[in-house]
């Protein structure tokens, strides 16, 4: 945890349907807090445009109803709050101060199909064009496509527009949190698995961005642990009994 509080970004994957992840979550950002109190919460929850909203939130100004309103979280994200609530509470409580990390769907649309030089900076919060996917990356999101519905009736021309979506939705999130973190405080993003994994995705942006010091922490099942993960997966992991997995 020492080492964690001292990094510039660290980040907690988790399956958003799963509590288990969220209490893990929860519990390690009040260690990180006790050490670093100078902190920031990233969300992949949110896009940027919310932030007015997160910032409302922090300040008190906002019952919980209201804030699911404003933030159009049903629309928005869709996954149960309740998931959620411990740590906005805890970021209220606290006065840490909440980071929208994602953008819409409608700007992320708008990026891959008419290229980041054509949407002014201001449309796309000054975020810079993505590093490209690795080979590895790119062969990961391939079988990810391949396992849509739709795939069959797909080409080469899709398969490149949800990669290039996937690197958007990585780049955000990546911006976000270097933005955050040139401000010398402590940033913990709360992450999907997918976008950490094998230091692809939001890592992998990071490192383009020049934020180097940043770690990814992963949640695993018990029954998981008596095997090694596979090599590179993540610089750490939280071991869940498997009893609170499918809460």
């Amino acid at each position: 945890m020492r080492d964690l509080a001292d990094q510039q970004v660290v980040m907690l994957g988790e399956r958003h349907d799963r509590l288990a992840h969220h209490r893990w979550q929860l519990q390690t950002l009040a260690g990180l807090h006790a050490l670093h109190p100078d902190m920031v919460i990233g969300l992949e929850m949110l896009p940027r445009k919310a932030q007015p909203v997160l910032d409302d939130w922090v300040a008190g100004d906002l019952s919980e109803a209201a804030f699911l309103e404003a933030s159009d979280w049903s629309s928005t994200w869709g996954y149960d709050p309740a998931l959620y609530w411990p740590i906005l509470h805890f970021a209220r409580m606290q006065g840490v101060p909440l980071k929208a990390l994602n953008v819409s769907a409608e700007l992320r649309q708008r990026l891959v199909e008419e290229g980041w030089q054509a949407v002014p900076a201001a449309d796309r919060f000054d975020m810079t064009a993505p590093a490209p996917a690795s080979p590895a990356y790119r062969a990961e999101l391939a079988d990810v496509f391949a396992a849509h519905d739709h795939a069959a009736e797909t080409d080469d021309a899709d398969l490149e527009r949800f990669i290039d979506a996937q690197l958007v939705w990585d780049r955000a999130m990546a911006s976000g949190l270097a933005e955050a973190s040139a401000e010398g405080k402590l940033v913990v993003g709360l992450i999907g698995l997918r976008h950490l994994s094998d230091g692809h995705g939001v890592p992998h942006q990071l490192d383009d961005l020049g934020v180097v010091e940043h770690r990814s922490l992963l949640p695993r099942r018990l029954d998981d642990a008596c095997q090694p993960p596979p090599a590179g997966r993540a610089d750490g992991f939280f071991i869940l009994d498997g009893r609170w997995q499918e809460d």
